[in-house]
């Protein structure tokens, strides 16, 4: 998914913001003039700011679906592992709590490190 939403902005990268740009200085009628800046800026500036927050919307989502017929432990662990669980739990503690991605990917890593080397009947 975020492959295919990278190569939509970089399609909008070099086809949409260049033909807004020439037609806004060439072409355009004073009244297309905030359209087409807008379009400009948003592609550049706020295409991420809108579609970031869905990507990690979609991904809690899939991994709470799946997690609600989970039964063992394994199972939770595959479920876990097989919908980039750990990249949506990520996604969810740093949008709550306003930390950047990479200070929470680096904790949770150690958290989760620290977990993987107690015993399993510690665990859960």
């Amino acid at each position: 998914m975020i492959f295919r939403v990278t190569l939509l902005w970089i399609i909008g990268i070099i086809l949409i913001v260049p033909y807004a740009v020439y037609h806004l200085l060439w072409h355009a009628q004073r009244d297309e003039y905030a359209f087409l800046i807008v379009i400009s800026l948003f592609w550049i500036f706020g295409f991420w700011g809108v579609v970031g927050p869905l990507i990690a919307a979609s991904r809690i989502h899939k991994l709470m679906k799946s997690l609600d017929g989970v039964k063992n432990k394994r199972e939770l662990q595959e479920v876990y592992d097989r919908n980039e669980g750990k990249e949506a739990v990520v996604d969810l503690i740093s949008t709550e709590n306003h930390i950047p991605r990479f200070l929470v990917r680096k904790f949770y890593t150690r958290i989760e490190r620290k977990l993987r080397e107690t015993s399993p009947d510690q665990r859960m």
